[in-house]
């Protein structure tokens, strides 16, 4: 048994499918899968440029597929074939600046392609359960101090956010139809603003910040003043699979979870530029340079992660300093060596602190 309540090792022969695999969280759940002796599939779009999938070939699979969750026909196909013991849904459209300019695919992939997969899910029967990744962007939010807890109001004013609320009423009905119609769990697991190594994406913080320091070019950053729910990417995944491994032994559980941040890393995006600037060697700054745009972003969002602690005994181990460190150490290392040592270093480090 681990600090975070279940063991890794009962993951050994499990048949998981990862949805959305060759996102950044998805190619850090995989290698920690793969460490387990898991039976891993995996169903996602092409790996994008510059992706941790796109740069390290040594991540293993019984089987992968690129599938849109948009494409009921295959994802069903898929599902049913390979026959899962638990699905991890990841695949999503997950950025909110996109989001504006691609609504109606962002709700599309989000909503639509999320019951896609569900129903899939209780059509397969060996199927235990599945653990449906949302965001902490699905509360209604009123920038309050206090953390948000899972039975408080949901709601989003810009595209990915309701896009996202909405994906989690998908989950409460498929829920529902479970509870119903077969003996699967569905739950939903929520976090924050995840950080870690290998993470490309546009328009977020800790990837525009290290593009900028390899080309030795000051970052614009938008919103300094921001406080942002930061943690590394291990602690939410091994979040989710605390909640998988209720799932495995069927254990009673409650219908969400989140795994937000601790207290101390309430940081601004200012203070984590700064940090980011203390870790990385001759960095070129940052720079504040309003958008001049309208789009809406959240200044204040926070998770209250009482129920994760109380009921699967986790906890993060990483503050907002040590995640930006850990990210920074990453893209070094993995520039030194490769990215498959780069995550096997950080997860063997994680695992020691889980002891």
């Amino acid at each position: 048994m681990t600090d975070h309540g279940f063991d890794l090792k009962q993951f050994a022969g499990v048949r998981v499918l990862i949805t959305g695999h060759t996102g950044f969280k998805g190619a850090w759940l995989t290698r920690i899968l793969n460490h387990a002796n898991a039976e891993l599939f995996g169903a996602a779009l092409p790996p994008e440029s510059g992706s941790i999938f796109k740069r390290e070939s040594g991540l293993d699979f019984a089987e992968q597929k690129y599938i849109d969750i948009n494409n009921r026909k295959k994802i069903t196909k898929f599902i049913t074939r390979i026959n899962p013991d638990l699905i991890i849904h990841m695949a999503a459209q997950p950025l909110v600046r996109r989001s504006y300019r691609e609504p109606i695919e962002t709700f599309q992939t989000n909503v639509i392609g999320t019951a896609h997969v569900l129903q899939a899910a209780l059509e397969s029967p060996r199927l235990k359960g599945v653990v449906a990744v949302t965001t902490d962007k699905v509360y209604k939010n009123v920038e309050k101090n206090e953390g948000y807890f899972e039975d408080e109001p949901l709601g989003g004013t810009d595209p990915y956010s309701s896009s996202k609320s909405a994906s989690e009423m998908v989950v409460t009905a498929w829920r529902n139809l479970a509870e119903i119609s077969s003996d699967k769990v569905i739950i939903a697991a929520r976090s924050g603003n995840v950080i870690g190594g290998g993470d490309h994406a546009e328009d977020r913080l800790i990837p525009d910040l290290i593009r900028g320091f390899k080309k030795n070019q000051q970052v614009i950053i938008r919103n300094p003043e921001s406080l942002r729910p930061w943690q590394h990417v291990l602690d939410p995944l091994f979040g989710y699979l605390a909640v998988a491994a209720k799932i495995l032994n069927s254990e009673s559980a409650s219908g969400a979870y989140n795994f937000g941040p601790a207290e101390a890393s309430k940081l601004t995006v200012g203070e984590m530029s700064d940090l980011a600037c203390q870790f990385w060697p001759k960095n070129p700054g940052w720079i504040h340079r309003p958008t001049g745009d309208s789009l809406h972003e959240s200044k204040l969002l926070w998770l209250s992660s009482d129920r994760a602690r109380s009921e699967l005994g986790w906890k993060n181990l990483l503050d907002a300093r040590e995640s930006i460190k850990w990210s920074i150490e990453w893209e070094l290392e993995a520039e030194r060596t490769s990215p498959l040592d780069a995550l096997d270093q950080q997860i063997s480090r994680y695992q020691e602190m889980m002891k």
